[in-house]
């Protein structure tokens, strides 16, 4: 990730802005040595038309790995106190 300070990234910022949405850059804005903001591409997006076929790409997931991965989220869950929301 490229570093810019505040005053190159104002006066560049159709270059930034250009670069993050055609090159895939981020960049750590930095004012008086310290990060105050990152610019990085936005996340690509998935058509709703598109996610029957999205999600029948994706791996299969053995009994052992839905075990560990209810596991994981039991741990996370509870180490981070956030609510259990069965739909």
């Amino acid at each position: 990730m490229k570093e810019v300070t505040v005053t190159e990234f104002a006066r560049g910022l159709s270059e930034f802005i250009d670069r993050t949405t055609y090159h895939r850059e981020e960049f750590l804005i930095i004012r008086r040595g310290k990060t105050i903001a990152v610019l990085s591409p936005a996340p690509s997006a998935v058509r709703v038309s598109d996610l029957r076929e999205t999600l029948s790409n994706l791996p299969k997931l053995d009994d052992d790995d839905i075990t560990a991965f209810e596991s994981d989220l039991s741990t996370d869950r509870a180490e981070n106190n956030a609510p259990v929301i069965d739909h």
